[in-house]
């Protein structure tokens, strides 16, 4: 470290060009660590499990050919019976809604019926007896609906009396041990059910919501002039079974069918936003990287250009190309050490600032370190041509006049 005295002392004379490098890197650093930690948090948004058997399930929104409730349920529970009799069908269910669709419901939740019981929002999904196998859900406690608990309901007219929760939600009202919520009554919309039984894993419609985990599945057939099916496909039958199904409604006169989409299309759909800003993030991180190199490997050229006699002196007073080499490596780091030090602040406060105004998670130190580490690198591969071409510089030099 016999370097690091001169070099604090040729930085301290001439101080405008590095730091406004510092500043250039101190910027690059807090944009840098807030846009990984973004990019990191909506990839993990992107795959996150819905709870649903994905590869094998589509759904189609179509309509009701009458208007009259009883014919109405007559209808719907002819075609579920003409789809589950398919051979590339598993399974079929009606539902209000599904996982990651563009539309869902949700009401607010508590273990009483005031008000004041009534303190979380959950998102609720309605059902058959057939929508657990259906959707592939995994009941890990207590049982599902059987067809007698399950009610015909035309715009939510029926009302049940138990349900199927998450076990997300169960953890959120018994945190210690979840099963104990089987058998209790808890409140939706002020209405009492009876939980039955408890699924592994069902998110609501709605990722990043705070209650995204915590769901209900009510034992009713929601009908309505145009109801949502969701069908399960036998293993490797998807596309198959998506043509039969079509084929199947499309021989009832006056049929409509609409949004007819696998999970892959689903998600792609629901995550198009996420996925461009994941992309536009990624064009960032690389461009800001970029600039920051071409600023250290245009301020390390110049200084060595600036100073080729010093150095030429340096070399005549019996300097290796070796100390030279470390003294411009050396001056490197403590220029960029400087700035990722000034822009772990600045990327503390900002990320102070998008925790506050936009509910996110605080940057975690590991990321902080990473970033740092990647700039260090980044900066000294930056400055190894200046370097070398520094090391090239002749002794003879020193004996010219400038």
């Amino acid at each position: 470290m016999k370097d690091l005295k001169p070099i604090l002392s040729t930085l301290w004379r001439s101080k405008s060009a590095p730091l406004l490098l510092i500043l250039q890197i101190a910027v690059t650093f807090t944009i840098l660590v807030n846009a990984v930690y973004l990019i990191i948090q909506k990839e993990a948004l992107l795959i996150e499990p819905s709870g649903l058997d994905e590869e094998v399930i589509f759904t189609l929104h179509t309509n009701v050919q009458s208007s009259e409730a009883e014919e109405m349920i007559a209808l719907v529970k002819q075609d579920l019976r003409d789809v589950r009799a398919l051979p590339s069908v598993e399974n079929v269910t009606v539902m209000n809604s599904f996982p990651l669709s563009d539309w869902g419901s949700y009401a607010p939740t508590g273990l009483g019926p005031t008000e004041e019981d009534m303190n979380i929002y959950t998102g609720y999904f309605t059902g058959d007896e057939h929508a657990i196998a259906a959707m592939g859900l995994e009941l890990i406690a207590g049982e599902g609906p059987s067809e007698a608990e399950v009610q015909d309901s035309i715009d939510f007219s029926a009302d049940a009396t138990q349900a199927v929760v998450s076990k997300g939600f169960a953890e959120l009202y018994y945190p210690d041990d979840w099963r104990a919520i089987l058998g209790t009554t808890v409140y939706l919309n002020y209405e009492p059910f009876i939980v039955k039984g408890i699924v592994k894993d069902l998110k609501s419609v709605w990722p990043g919501w705070y209650s995204h985990a915590n769901t209900v599945l009510i034992p009713l057939r929601h009908i309505s002039s145009n109801y949502k099916m969701l069908i399960r496909s036998r293993p490797g039958e998807l596309e198959q079974a998506k043509q039969q199904v079509v084929r199947e409604l499309m021989k009832t006169p006056g049929r409509q069918l609409d949004k007819v989409m696998d999970y892959q299309q689903i998600r792609a759909d629901k995550f198009k936003s996420e996925t461009a800003a994941i992309k536009t993030l990624y064009w960032v991180i690389v461009g800001l990287v970029l600039l920051t190199l071409l600023g250290i490997f245009g301020q390390a050229r110049f200084t060595v250009v600036k100073r080729r006699k010093q150095i030429g002196t340096r070399r005549a007073l019996g300097a290796s190309r070796t100390d030279i080499l470390r003294y411009c490596m050396t001056e490197n780091a403590i220029v960029t050490s400087v700035g990722i030090v000034v822009g772990v602040i600045c990327a503390l406060l900002a990320n102070v600032q998008l925790v506050n105004h936009f509910d996110m998670a605080p940057v975690p130190v590991v990321y902080l370190l990473q970033v740092a580490g990647v700039i260090l690198i980044v900066g000294q591969l930056a400055v190894c041509q200046p370097a070398w071409m520094a090391t090239r510089v002749s002794p003879a030099l020193a004996t010219r006049s400038v």
